[in-house]
């Protein structure tokens, strides 16, 4: 069984606060995509690691992040698109054609666990669809334009989706070149592949692996890895 894992870095991260892109700001004394990419590097399940960045960034990349260490795994880095489907299919395009499961990850989850990396691409190998996820545990409501309560939804069917997301390589390629031949993305991978009539598996995360988007994402991010290392 061969893995690949895009990890996808091209966004700017407006709602950071920085100016350069979130991904490449320092968490522990380290880019946040370092940390990223050495959870996959030291997952032995994982093959080749392909990272998807912000245009005009190669040169910086190459001297400001893949100098913290001697990476094994990373077989390509391509720039990303205006938008985040974009950006995933260009990773898509130079995966292995013989690759049988692809992960996609979001470059600003640095805690991703490689057991937990593991556990999903075992029920990927199985179901040929999974995701991981975790229970809601507040009550959430859909709201009206209004700004009024249309309905409170059921917490027990609620989960908060996190990365990575797997896909036997043929599912995910053909999901997203329906989705770009219509030109309609969704604002995660696993959507695409229901779209296309494909069953896909939730595996249990972990409350751990947040996604930084914010200052304080990344002020959670530090304490929870300095009590994890």
């Amino acid at each position: 069984m061969r893995v690949e894992v895009i990890i996808v870095g091209a966004g700017r991260g407006a709602r950071f606060g920085e100016v350069r892109p979130k991904q490449f700001s320092y968490l522990c004394k380290k880019p946040i995509f370092c940390w990223t990419i050495e959870r996959f590097e030291k997952c032995e399940l994982i093959d080749k690691i392909i990272l998807v960045i912000p245009p005009r960034m190669k040169e910086y990349v190459q001297k400001s992040i893949l100098s913290y260490s001697d990476y094994k795994k990373i077989k390509a880095t391509v720039e990303g698109g205006k938008e985040r489907g974009d950006s995933v299919f260009q990773g898509l395009r130079v995966v292995d054609r013989d690759t049988d499961i692809v992960l996609i990850h979001d470059g600003v989850r640095p805690l991703i666990f490689p057991e937990l990396i593991e556990r999903l691409i075992h029920q990927v190998e199985k179901y040929g669809a999974a995701i991981l996820a975790v229970p809601m545990k507040e009550t959430v409501k859909e709201v009206s334009r209004e700004s009024a309560v249309a309905q409170t939804l059921d917490r027990k069917k609620l989960y908060s989706i996190q990365t990575p997301q797997g896909f036997k390589r043929e599912i995910i390629w053909k999901a997203y070149e329906t989705a770009r031949e219509s030109g309609q993305w969704a604002s995660d991978d696993a959507a695409l592949v229901e779209k296309i009539g494909k069953k896909v598996v939730i595996v249990l995360g972990d409350e751990m692996n947040i996604k930084i988007t914010t200052s304080l994402d990344l002020k959670l991010a530090e304490i929870l890895l300095r009590n994890s290392v």
